[in-house]
């Protein structure tokens, strides 16, 4: 058992690379008890296992260099505490953080599990959809590029972790007025549902009442609404039913989670009501 050890037997015997002893070192962290001036060979002793012991634990609790070296600074029992403390309120609040974007990865899963199932597309489905909120900018989007520029000021508006990728809250609106006048992609509106409205602005956000709405999956892309739409709005006007709202369409699975035009989904919501 030997006191002064080299830099490689002490780095094997804490479990730490010489690189880290070394910037440890450079940094003023952590210097060995002797450098040898010939050979710039650093030499460690056993007896200073607490401390580096101790940097080893407070880098594993998130500490920085600097918060380490704070920590060491003239070290006593309520500073210690203190810090201690400040990083236990930081580590509540990383989790929290991950919890929810647990819950928001646990979400888009089970969405994305649920809507590659589906298989009956083109099809008339009368649902009962409770409320919803949405926010939008009621900018009229024509190409691809009123598109992103539009997508990215509402991403920018959501205060959330992880909020769009692989979910359902994307969408295009047309509004019933324009839906009389035959114009069923001159003034699309783009939106985004919202589960958290904190920190948006409530001028931008707007309900979606509850109803009836006619709905009906199509593949292909955001801008094929129009035949699918005509579709079914001749249909269930046959079946005695008239459009009484704004007229939706739900990407459901998009460019976020396939390259696949292929794999594209999206679902029609149209709302209404007997004659």
């Amino acid at each position: 058992m030997k006191n002064k050890l080299s830099i490689g037997e002490y780095s094997k015997l804490r479990n730490v690379t010489t690189e880290t002893l070394r910037h440890y070192d450079r940094i003023g962290l952590f210097k060995p008890i002797k450098v040898d001036p010939e050979t710039g060979y650093r030499y460690y002793s056993i007896l200073q296992d607490e401390k580096l012991g101790t940097i080893k634990e407070l880098r594993q609790l998130g500490m920085s260099i600097d918060e380490i070296k704070k920590y060491f600074n003239n070290r006593n029992l309520k500073q210690s505490i203190d810090i201690l403390k400040d990083k236990q309120d930081e580590l509540r609040k990383k989790i929290k953080e991950l919890q929810k974007l647990e819950e928001s990865i646990s979400g888009k899963i089970k969405h994305l599990e649920y809507i590659s199932q589906v298989s009956d597309f083109e099809k008339i489905i009368v649902k009962e959809i409770e409320e919803r909120e949405i926010i939008t900018f009621d900018k009229p989007i024509k190409d691809k590029i009123d598109l992103n520029y539009t997508f990215l000021e509402l991403e920018n508006a959501l205060k959330e972790i992880s909020p769009l990728v692989g979910s359902n809250r994307i969408g295009t609106m047309i509004k019933q007025k324009d839906i009389k006048k035959n114009k069923y992609t001159e003034s699309i509106i783009l939106f985004l549902f919202i589960k958290d409205k904190e920190n948006i602005d409530e001028s931008h956000i707007k309900k979606i009442k509850k109803g009836t709405y006619a709905c009906m999956y199509h593949k292909g892309s955001i801008w094929d609404m129009e035949v699918y739409l005509r579709k079914m709005i001749a249909s269930i006007e046959q079946k005695g039913y008239e459009v009484c709202g704004d007229i939706l369409q739900i990407v459901q699975i998009d460019i976020s989670v396939t390259d696949k035009r292929e794999e594209g989904l999206f679902e029609i919501q149209i709302p209404i009501k007997r004659y």
